[in-house]
């Protein structure tokens, strides 16, 4: 990656506990049962993680030994010291080369590919590093009108972050699955599922992500460093999932897989 990239993501690592808040938040959740169950569908074997963080999610495979790549030493530091059964890689996945050819038996890049300014490096690397006949799994942001491109730091500015990937701002995209699919395929790879998941978090959430809209505009403004910033950010995802679970009570998410084609995140299950 670029410098700018790689300075980034090594000061995201070293500041901002991502792995905790995101899986602490309604979205987190859903994923992590989403991603944990999909996994269970892919085949014996070696596990690589692409992006892995600090391995929350490629802990849990238990078919083979598990490999997680970062570009962030920091969080890699982290994650040796939470799951010990993962052996973990610093590494730009631009230039996954490193890995021996046709050596991976699955592979998944959970909320990778939008932050890569050429996914396309990536995905042929992976499809060289993985064996004929092996999976990945890719999900990444879905998008509704028009493709984001960079979006602002956040509450990432109360934890010390104040530099992106581009000023203010840092690359995060999003894809819908036939696109996903189009790289894949241009690549090599056979696709064997395509779709879109989190749908419970499609419609209900309006009227929160309005206020939140608002509070953001105010915050940009007046305290963009704040705490104030995630604490109200916790609040507002507290309230998300005791609704999200009073719902579920009356078979929420089923309504919404009907009212809605599409879900908050695009996902692609792929063989070489």
């Amino acid at each position: 990656m670029k410098d700018q990239q790689r300075r980034f993501y090594e000061c995201v690592g070293q500041l901002y506990p991502e792995d905790e808040i995101v899986y602490s938040m309604l979205s987190g959740i859903l994923r992590k049962k989403w991603v944990t169950a999909k996994m269970q569908t892919m085949h014996r074997g070696n596990l690589l993680d692409c992006g892995c963080n600090v391995g929350r999610l490629s802990s849990r495979w238990k078919r083979g030994t598990v490999y997680g790549i970062d570009i962030a030493f920091s969080v890699l530091r982290r994650g040796k010291g939470l799951y010990q059964n993962i052996h973990f890689i610093q590494g730009d996945l631009r230039t996954i080369s490193f890995i021996r050819p046709n050596s991976i038996d699955n592979a998944i890049a959970i909320e990778v590919l939008e932050h890569l300014d050429k996914p396309s490096d990536f995905l042929n690397g992976l499809y060289a590093i993985v064996k004929h006949g092996g999976l990945v799994l890719i999900t990444v942001p879905c998008y509704t009108y028009s493709r984001p491109l960079n979006i602002s730091l956040g509450i990432m500015k109360s934890f010390g972050v104040h530099k992106g990937t581009d000023g203010q701002l840092y690359l995060h995209t999003a894809y819908k699955p036939d696109e996903l699919v189009h790289m894949l395929t241009q690549c090599g790879f056979k696709i064997v599922e395509k779709g879109y998941f989190e749908f419970e978090l499609r419609g209900w959430l309006k009227p929160l992500s309005i206020v939140v809209s608002i509070f953001e505009l105010l915050s940009e403004r007046f305290f963009p460093c704040s705490k104030l910033n995630f604490m109200f950010a916790q609040f507002v995802e507290t309230i998300k999932i005791n609704l999200f679970y009073i719902f579920e009570t009356f078979s929420f998410s089923k309504l919404l897989k009907r009212i809605f084609k599409e879900g908050k995140r695009s996902y692609v299950m792929a063989q070489k």
